[in-house]
């Protein structure tokens, strides 16, 4: 699956778990996972959700320190929402946005952050209009 574009999609009536501003620094898929960390400590996450969610924040926010290319270092926002039935993380950096394309996974040449994300997410998009929004969703048990 190539990531769907939703910005409407992330409305669900609940206050974020988590909402986090970052530097667009070295330090932050390192702050992000330590964050999210916490979070599925207090909540309560399945094993499999927490591992999955620790290596999705950090290839997301690995992403926006990379390639987002916004003014003066424009901070990088991480929301976390969590329900009953999923956890929804959106990255947003001041990137022009992105089309994502289908990768072969063969290839050395490009990294595997998206293609990770595609894999291991139940659902996930880019919200291609300036600033950029990634976002993956996890079942919460799992």
């Amino acid at each position: 699956m190539i990531g769907e574009t939703s910005r409407d999609r992330e409305a669900t009536g609940r206050s974020p778990a988590l909402e986090l501003e970052l530097q667009r620094n070295v330090q932050a898929p390192g702050i992000a996972r330590a964050a999210v960390t916490e979070l599925s400590q207090v909540l309560g996450l399945g094993p499999s959700t927490f591992q999955t969610l620790v290596l999705l924040v950090s290839e997301v926010v690995s992403n926006a320190v990379l390639h987002s290319r916004g003014p003066g270092g424009a901070p990088i926002t991480l929301i976390a929402t969590v329900t009953t039935e999923k956890v929804r993380v959106t990255v947003t950096d001041a990137g022009e946005g992105f089309v994502p394309k289908q990768r072969d996974p063969a290839s050395i040449h490009d990294g595997y952050g998206l293609y990770l994300v595609d894999k291991a997410a139940t659902r996930w998009g880019v919200d291609t209009a300036a600033p950029t929004s990634v976002w993956f969703e996890l079942p919460r048990v799992a």
